[in-house]
């Protein structure tokens, strides 16, 4: 399988490359008043309001950093009611792309409360790349605020 890998603090992440609709440059993010810290926004995708989880924040402890290589990653989410919809990741050093099997992501983690949407590691070179699971990425009782319309 085709993974995207990017990076959220000091560690890199793995998304499936067949989950992506589209990876697009950072944009100017409306805010969402109310939301957690990593929810960084909503973006205006085709004429559609797509929040914009901040990998950084979420899982890296600090919001992403701005560089070239800064992009958002749009993904489909099943919300509420398993409605399919899109949300984006915002992540850094999106650049690069590995080829993995689905048992190479066999090593387990130890992860923080709060992080139900890290799967397990995978050896790569001397570190580990961590699989991305977008639909734990935002808890349901936050489905509302983020595609209900108020945000």
């Amino acid at each position: 399988m085709l993974f995207i890998v990017f990076k959220a603090g000091n560690a890199n992440y793995a998304l499936e490359a067949r989950k992506v609709i589209e990876v697009v440059p950072l944009v100017t993010l409306r805010a969402c008043p109310g939301a957690p810290d990593y929810i960084a926004g909503l973006a205006n995708y085709r004429g559609t309001g797509v929040p914009i989880v901040d990998l950084g924040c979420l899982v890296g402890g600090a919001p992403c950093a701005v560089y070239l290589s800064t992009r958002i990653i749009l993904t489909p989410y099943a919300g509420g009611g398993d409605q399919q919809r899109i949300i984006g990741l915002l992540a850094e050093t999106v650049t690069n792309t590995v080829e993995r099997e689905e048992a190479d992501f066999s090593q387990n983690n130890v992860t923080a409360p709060g992080t139900p949407c890290l799967g397990k590691l995978a050896v790569n070179g001397t570190g580990f790349i961590q699989r991305v699971i977008v639909n734990n990425l935002v808890p349901r009782e936050l489905d509302n605020l983020l595609f209900g319309g108020t945000c």
